[in-house]
């Protein structure tokens, strides 16, 4: 405690840097976390993230899963998929097999959620531009690209399942929607355009929007956002099942979560500080421990009655001498109770015993003593009795 109060500047200044290279460690790993990334991930909590949707179907008893692998390796007990708009860096990933494999499961009755048209996707379920510049099937931006721009969307049908939806806030990707050459249903509409419609392809269905950033976190529970989402699921899957949300087009491939950590992600400049300042945290506390002096002698601890009885024993019991051994002891106690008590220090052991109130256990203990120090055929045995009896009463009279 002495060195603490001697060092606390020191020590408080040890602690600070510490603290600081931990924190520094937590926002690193952090700012990797995909659960706090900007993209529209499944676990996101990020605004523009999707969490809450994928909470909200959940809570309406849908099985809600992460697709991070390709879609040739769609598993098989999917019901349905979600696809957002990939990041850019992502496209390079895709295959022709990914969109055959996609294709094939659409066909043979998958469910499809389509918020973005890309190269990921087969030629069927890509928009396309007419020679006059106008919009075919669909037509979004390929990469992720929110907007600050909003507009109110209504709904394009007198269903009875969206009787309850007044409005959609949906954000204006300057996109819209022109009938597909299959069977096409326009479920939103701003006016002159349509913002979001069902479709079918041979034995799936798919439902596709101008826009994804209606579901993020941010905006989910803006106008009747989630209440149409639902609508539209409960359409498309009314006995629930399995849908997984295709986080791998998003850049989170299985394969590339191997390299994660903070050397892998930090640039070098911060990792040379980083190491600077560890190997500075090193010197200092190696510094303060050269410094920490000799080592300071612990303070003389009186031994216990106990102790001293059995050592001392121990020598007059190897030289046979139990009578002696046992008057020092009880001289030494003489004397400290006639310390006590405020009687002479000449006062006898008799004299000692007979001050003492007559009820007093260690009375009876100190005469014990007395007899035995008068018996010539003291044995060891009995003369550890004695002492013991006549500790436990010191001990118990404090």
């Amino acid at each position: 405690m002495r060195w603490l109060r001697d060092q606390l500047g020191l020590t408080v200044l040890v602690g600070v840097v510490v603290g600081l290279l931990l924190y520094s460690l937590h926002l690193a790993e952090r700012a990797r976390d995909p659960r706090f990334t900007p993209l529209p991930l499944s676990y996101s909590q990020h605004r523009y993230g999707m969490k809450g949707l994928t909470r909200l179907l959940e809570r309406n008893g849908y099985t809600v899963r992460s697709l991070r692998r390709t879609f040739r390796n769609l598993p098989k007990d999917a019901d349905m998929v979600v696809i957002f708009p990939p990041p850019f860096a992502t496209l390079a990933t895709t295959s022709a097999e990914d969109a055959e494999a996609l294709e094939r499961w659409l066909a043979d009755g998958g469910r499809l959620l389509l918020f973005s048209s890309d190269a990921r996707l087969p030629e069927a379920l890509r928009g396309e531009e007419s020679t006059i510049g106008a919009l075919r099937n669909i037509r979004l931006p390929p990469l992720f690209s929110p907007t600050n721009r909003f507009f109110e969307a209504r709904p394009a049908l007198p269903a009875a399942w969206l009787r309850d939806i007044r409005t959609v806030r949906m954000g204006d990707q300057q996109a819209n929607l022109s009938p597909r050459p299959e069977r096409w249903v326009p479920l939103l509409h701003t006016g002159g355009t349509v913002e979001a419609a069902f479709w079918y392809y041979k034995k799936g269905m798919v439902f596709e929007c101008t826009d994804w950033q209606w579901l993020s976190n941010e905006h989910l529970r803006e106008a009747d956002n989630g209440a149409f989402i639902m609508a539209v699921v409960r359409q498309m899957l009314p006995k629930g099942g399995v849908i997984y949300f295709d986080d791998a087009g998003q850049g989170d491939l299985e394969q590339e979560r191997g390299a994660r950590g903070f050397w892998s992600i930090a640039p070098a400049g911060v990792r040379i500080a980083f190491a600077h300042l560890l190997v500075l945290a090193v010197v200092v506390m190696y510094s303060v421990g050269k410094r920490f002096g000799l080592p300071r002698p612990t303070p003389p601890r009186a031994p216990a009655l106990g102790e001293y009885v059995d050592a001392l024993a121990g020598v007059y019991e190897r030289a046979r001498a139990t009578q002696p051994a046992l008057a020092i002891i009880m001289d030494d106690i003489r004397r400290r109770l006639c310390r006590q008590l405020g009687l002479p220090a000449g006062a006898t052991l008799l004299q000692l015993i007979q001050a003492l109130p007559t009820d007093s256990p260690l009375r009876e203990a100190l005469a014990d003593a007395h007899r035995a120090l008068q018996d010539p055929k003291l044995t060891p045995e009995t003369a550890m009795r004695v002492l013991q009896r006549v500790e436990s009463q010191l001990a118990a009279r404090g």
